[in-house]
């Protein structure tokens, strides 16, 4: 992976970059939670990943000494993100996606299509798309190799939500012994 600085990060030991990753200039990740970035994934400049959240209720939030949340974050292979995205906590974004630039993605979004905008909608698939001579091959070992990816990603971020429910049970418990 290449990371351009300036670089900024939360804890830095939650974020996983695939080989061939790049991360262009002022890039901030917030990694309260896991971030993965897949192998070959470009971001441009400005990127901000955020996993942290905190409580809707101001009675609950009560400033910094409230509880902080997160989801994590998973981002396919093959994935380009113009300048001055924005990731929201909990979002996976499949293998081969284009995010344009200026998006504010706060959902999930399959393999192989365009985001843009505020929040981010699909506006083209890519299935199907034909790369210029020599690169159709790759293309489809590629596209074969998301749908596989696809489920993998689905099963684990399922896994992860029954995790968190279970740590928020914990914590819980924890405030009421505590308190």
């Amino acid at each position: 992976p290449t990371v351009n600085p300036p670089f900024t990060a939360d804890y830095g030991y939650n974020i996983t970059l695939g080989p061939g990753s790049f991360i262009n200039f002022n890039c901030t990740i917030l990694d309260t939670c896991p971030v993965r970035i897949g192998a070959r994934t470009l971001f441009g400049p400005g990127i901000s990943i955020f996993t942290a959240s905190h409580p809707l209720s101001a009675a609950v939030r009560n400033g910094l000494k409230g509880p902080e949340d997160g989801r994590p974050i998973v981002i396919g292979d093959d994935c380009w993100f113009g300048g001055n995205v924005l990731v929201l906590p909990g979002v996976v974004v499949g293998d081969g996606v284009v995010v344009g630039a200026g998006a504010v993605v706060t959902k999930s979004v399959p393999s192989h299509c365009v985001v843009a905008g505020n929040p981010a909608r699909i506006v083209k698939r890519l299935e199907g798309f034909v790369e210029p001579a020599g690169m159709a091959a790759a293309a489809m070992v590629v596209e074969a190799k998301g749908r596989e990816k696809e489920g993998e990603m689905e099963r684990l971020v399922k896994r992860l939500d029954a995790l968190e429910g279970e740590l928020a049970g914990v914590k819980g418990e924890l405030k009421r012994l505590s308190g």
